[in-house]
């Protein structure tokens, strides 16, 4: 009994020892399990997956319409010159005029008169410095003989002569003004253009002491306009002289028309902060009329020096504006400065060259350094 009772108590031991032992062998197992789980789960968060666009110099603008007006290439109001009656009115409203075509024609007894006389003095005063010059010529000649002619006679003689001299001078200028005061009461045109308005008729007295209720009349030139916009600020610094841009005319619905910036303020309105640039148009049909509205459509010009990245790409935050540039599967914080934007395209300026990789869906947990598995982009990510 003693000794079958030994036995029994042996195997009860062996049995705890396996026991024991299987469990140790269990639970080290499952600590091994676990640890390598971790290490696998740490080695998926360092990797994270993300979307990419591309750095590009693609243009970015809006198209943007602004109305203008068209306006005469050249304009003039007519007003007298001289003091006069309306003697002939040779052109109205709406004749085609040349250059130098005579418009109308002023009549003034008295500048007529004043002519006369101021060629009659001027006459006069000429005979009598052609006198004095001979007379002169004459003594000096004979002062070659000595004690012929005194010196006093000779200085009195070229005296004489240079005071003829300066009245016929003053006479000629005397004249001159006349004639030029009535040649003012030709009227002729200045360029070539169209008499757009008419104020006188034959009889009026015009001139600069009467108060007229406009200019007599009115030259525009037609066969060539200005097309005046008034272009904000924010889109002023891009657009450049000769650059072409499509209107269209409110009046003639239908047709689109092309041209060039030919000028440009170069200051801004401090009223309204908008630029004037002026286009010209070809008109030799007169199709167009000055004082017609037009929707000025200008294409988008890109800001110089600037690049062009996804708008989802752009980070915005507390620290300033940034890109996550893709170097070697790892992230690169680029700080950058916005430029214009359109639709899904931002202009950027920062340390970034045509063709980086920039993260176009950035997440608040990346960092610098940051190892990234680059996932392929669907087109709209692009």
């Amino acid at each position: 009994m003693p000794t079958q009772t030994k036995l029994l108590m042996k195997n009860r031991s062996y049995k705890c020892l396996a026991l024991a032992f299987g469990i140790a062998v269990l639970n080290a197992c499952s600590s091994s399990e676990s640890a390598e789980n971790k290490t696998s789960e740490k080695r998926v968060k360092k990797t994270v997956s993300v979307k990419f666009g591309t750095v590009t110099l693609q243009k970015v603008g809006q198209h943007i319409q602004l109305p203008g007006e068209f306006l005469a290439f050249q304009e003039v109001n007519i007003y007298p010159k001289a003091d006069g009656f309306v003697e002939k009115v040779l052109v109205d409203r709406g004749s085609p005029v040349r250059k130098g075509q005579v418009l109308m024609v002023l009549e003034a007894p008295e500048t007529e008169e004043q002519l006369v006389a101021a060629r009659s003095n001027y006459l006069k005063a000429k005979a009598m410095l052609v006198a004095s010059q001979e007379h002169y010529k004459r003594l000096k000649a004979s002062a070659g003989i000595r004690g012929s002619v005194s010196a006093l006679d000779l200085e009195s003689a070229n005296a004489k002569m240079m005071s003829d001299s300066a009245a016929a001078m003053g006479e000629q200028a005397n004249f001159g003004a006349l004639t030029t005061i009535k040649s003012y009461l030709i009227v002729r045109a200045p360029f070539d253009g169209v008499i757009t308005e008419r104020n006188v008729h034959p009889g009026a007295l015009v001139g600069s002491g009467v108060r007229l209720q406009g200019p007599m009349l009115m030259l525009q030139q037609q066969n060539r306009l200005r097309l005046v916009v008034d272009v904000p600020e924010t889109y002023s610094v891009a657009l450049k002289q000769g650059k072409e841009v499509t209107f269209t005319i409110n009046a003639m619905p239908g047709k689109q028309f092309k041209g060039k910036i030919s000028r440009r303020s170069g200051n801004m309105n401090q009223k309204f902060r908008s630029e004037t640039v002026e286009i010209d148009v070809a008109n030799a049909g007169r199709e167009i009329k000055p004082g017609m509205y037009a929707e000025v459509v200008f294409a988008p010009e890109g800001t110089q020096g600037s690049l062009t990245v996804p708008s989802s790409s752009v980070v915005t935050s507390t620290e300033g504006q940034y890109v996550i540039k893709v170097v070697d599967g790892k992230t690169e914080f680029v700080e950058i400065r916005k430029g214009m934007q359109e639709d899904d395209l931002t202009e950027v300026f920062g340390a970034l060259r045509e063709g980086d990789k920039v993260v176009t869906n950035p997440r608040d947990d990346m960092k610098n350094g940051t190892t990234i598995d680059i996932m392929k982009n669907d087109e709209s990510s692009q």
